[in-house]
């Protein structure tokens, strides 16, 4: 029977094995991180979208509100906030655009909150200011200010300012657009 000499192992095969290890382990953590991060990025990217549809949703209902012939039957001063039944059309100004709800001062020169929210009729969300799937902040509202007469003379102007969130405070769109009703103006019962 022939011998085998044995072998003085070196521990490079070990050795090799540990920075190989290291290496697979800083690759699944960066890979975690990153996968972190596009989670983040969707789900801003989807509470912008839901604020957007949300303040565009309120601006809409707005315009047809006012098309209603809501404008010239209940102008009047805004100082607070309104259900969409005893919403008005406004003749202040907002003084704080940035601000929302928005602010405008009443009689004593107070800064109160102003203009309406609005609850679109089949909402899939529902608010709660703790965020997550499915929730909004708070609801969508708008602000109605009467703008006089049109250049032309053919109609009156009104400025909408309208504002939507997402699930968190800080994810909301305001959207603004003026809109001229002038008569002739034949409502069809579409919005």
């Amino acid at each position: 029977m022939k011998k085998i000499p044995i072998q003085q192992e070196s521990g490079f095969v070990l050795l090799t094995s540990l920075i190989m290890m290291l290496l697979l382990a800083i690759l699944a953590v960066s890979m975690f991180n990153i996968a972190a991060k596009q989670h983040h990025t969707v789900a801003a990217m989807r509470d912008k979208q839901q604020a957007m549809t949300n303040a565009m949703s309120a601006e809409q209902f707005a315009e047809w509100w006012v098309l209603q012939g809501n404008g010239s039957a209940n102008t009047g001063l805004c100082t607070s906030v309104a259900t969409v039944a005893t919403s008005m059309v406004c003749t202040n100004a907002l003084t704080t655009p940035a601000a929302l709800p928005w602010t405008a001062l009443d009689t004593t020169g107070k800064s109160q909150l102003v203009g309406t929210p609005y609850v679109p009729p089949t909402t899939m969300m529902t608010v709660n200011t703790a965020g997550g799937a499915n929730n909004i902040y708070a609801d969508p509202g708008f602000y109605v200010l009467n703008l006089g007469t049109s250049p032309d003379g053919q109609g009156i102007l009104y400025q909408i300012n309208a504002y939507g969130f997402g699930g968190l405070p800080d994810s909301v769109s305001v959207v603004q657009s003026t809109y001229e009703v002038t008569s002739g103006i034949i409502n069809r019962g579409g919005l």
